[in-house]
């Protein structure tokens, strides 16, 4: 699913080399953990993260030197039978936080992106084929050491 995300993340930039964020690796690094950990915030609960592959993954984009900061979790401790619930939740968490819907795949699959109005940033939910749910954050495209 990150891979999935870090390419649409880094896809349309196309023959613009300019950063789509004056932010550095770090601080886009700090705004992904922020935003998880707001919508984390919206569930019920007592909600572990538990790390999807390795962490915080820095992916190149289509323009050397650009790249995009992920990082991606399950969220473990919430019941399988309210997963509908709990994505209905994050969604109006994000519609109500300034982030507007770009996929929505339910009933047939679990996945709803969204992609933040101000800064570009891009988040997901979906929910594996074992029942668990995830969720990931995306910078847009950003300079390793910014644009300052």
């Amino acid at each position: 699913m990150a891979a999935v995300l870090l390419t649409a993340a880094c896809a349309g930039g196309g023959q613009d080399e300019e950063p789509e964020s004056p932010l550095d690796e770090a601080e886009a690094g700090e705004r992904v953990a922020a935003h998880i950990e707001d919508a984390v915030a919206a569930l019920p609960g007592d909600v572990e993260l538990e790390e999807v592959g390795n962490g915080r993954v820095s992916a190149a984009c289509d323009t050397d030197p650009l790249i995009t900061v992920n990082e991606a979790y399950f969220l473990r401790g919430l019941p399988e039978e309210d997963n509908e619930e709990n994505v209905d939740l994050l969604v109006e968490h994000w519609e109500a936080s300034g982030f507007t819907v770009t996929d929505d795949l339910r009933p047939d699959d679990v996945f709803v992106s969204v992609v933040n109005d101000e800064d570009g940033f891009t988040m997901s939910v979906a929910m594996s084929k074992q029942g668990s749910l995830s969720i990931d954050a995306t910078s847009p495209c950003i300079h390793p050491s910014g644009t300052d």
